[in-house]
């Protein structure tokens, strides 16, 4: 069978792009093959972001919180993040929503399979799955690989590692207005650890331990830290109705620059998580945005994603952490003491000026960050 464009995983990156291109005029006679693996591991998952304005996804947000805390005091003051709010998309009402506008879509061909490989043959590129075998001119693939980043020797690679559980306790616990955006008052144990809750109820909540770091921990490593945080916070008594697990790749190794102009990397095979954070969602919505127009005014698609100054502050931070993953706490912290938040979720979106972003960066000790902009000189870019 042969299509005009194949999307391999029907994640958050390729469901957004496939509903993008089927959205707009241009790709009104084109046909689409989505690829996805069999199962519903999709659902297990949320995504949130911070937006100062409606978008077309607000249906979809199960919850807002008005103020967020990160810092390294326990008991601090939670500030008020307007004109922003940050939000929660569940990923079984993203796919729920989705999924069945793409299957009655007489353009796409939806195909549970795991795919084995890929090859370009002239003009078009062969897509083998276990059970068939596929040719599209265009294939966007976002099966992601630590094989690339692993064998990198000019970019410090690190994790995102979390464990979450939903719960619910048996009395009020928590502020539902309020999100626990970074508490890096946890043990830190030579990394970077903190803890992450958002309430969506006085008795319930997303309750995460996260590590920017290299290692992953055990699952029981995880779940005993969640405990002993809400113990300490007198919660002993709650029901887990759900838990998440992850891993988020952060390194700005450029995984979007390839040989090939017809297999295209998105996703997080593409690097468009923010490394320096991990944020993946808002990120996706924005690069979708960029190669849909793209491929509307045939340009090159390496401009969906460049080297910049962001970039370039990413791969700082990285390098620290990298070296010494100890200071992560201290460095964050800092900022948003130092800082308002607006003007720090403005900097994490990549919507700041250079004026602010001076000041952000005169937030934080410049010895860490000196030392290893001369050595990343040395190094190269």
């Amino acid at each position: 069978m042969n299509f005009d464009y194949a999307i391999i995983g029907a994640g958050a990156s390729g469901t957004l792009l496939a509903s993008s291109l089927l959205a707009h005029e241009h790709f009104s006679d084109c046909s689409l093959l989505i690829i996805d693996r069999p199962g519903e591991a999709y659902k297990d998952r949320t995504w949130c972001f911070w937006s100062d304005k409606t978008h077309p996804l607000d249906h979809l947000v199960s919850h807002r919180w008005t103020q967020i805390y990160a810092g390294d005091t326990p008991h601090s003051a939670y500030q008020s993040i307007a004109p922003y709010t940050y939000q929660m998309i569940k990923g079984v009402d993203f796919h729920d929503y989705f999924r069945p506008r793409l299957k009655a879509s007489k353009q796409v061909h939806w195909c549970e399979d795991e795919v084995l490989n890929l090859s370009e043959e002239g003009q078009q590129v062969a897509i083998h799955t276990k059970g068939t075998s596929f040719y599209a001119r265009r294939v966007f693939d976002s099966r992601f690989d630590y094989t690339l980043l692993a064998q990198s020797k000019d970019y410090p690679v690190l994790q995102q590692h979390f464990v979450g559980l939903f719960i619910k306790t048996k009395t009020p616990s928590f502020n539902p207005h309020q999100a626990l955006f970074m508490d890096f008052s946890v043990p830190q144990k030579g990394n970077t650890r903190f803890m992450y809750v958002l309430p969506t109820a006085s008795d319930q909540a997303l309750v995460e331990y996260t590590l920017f770091s290299h290692e992953k921990l055990s699952y029981k490593a995880y779940l005993d830290e969640i405990e002993a945080y809400l113990e300490e916070r007198g919660i002993r008594e709650y029901e887990i109705l759900q838990t998440e697990q992850g891993s988020i790749p952060m390194s700005c190794y450029p995984l979007w620059q390839t040989d090939s102009s017809r297999i295209i990397p998105i996703g997080l095979a593409a690097g468009w998580a923010k490394p320096s954070t991990g944020f993946t969602f808002d990120r996706t919505v924005v690069r979708v945005q960029r190669l849909v127009k793209a491929l509307i005014k045939g340009q090159s698609l390496n401009t969906v994603q460049q080297k910049d100054r962001f970039w370039f502050y990413d791969l700082l931070l990285l390098d620290i952490l990298d070296q010494k993953n100890h200071l992560g706490a201290s460095i964050f912290s800092r900022l948003f003491q130092k800082r308002k938040p607006q003007l720090i979720l403005k900097f994490l979106g990549e919507k700041t000026h250079f004026l602010q972003e001076l000041s952000i960066m005169a937030a934080n000790k410049p010895w860490p960050f000196l030392m290893a902009l001369f050595k990343r000189l040395l190094k190269g870019f």
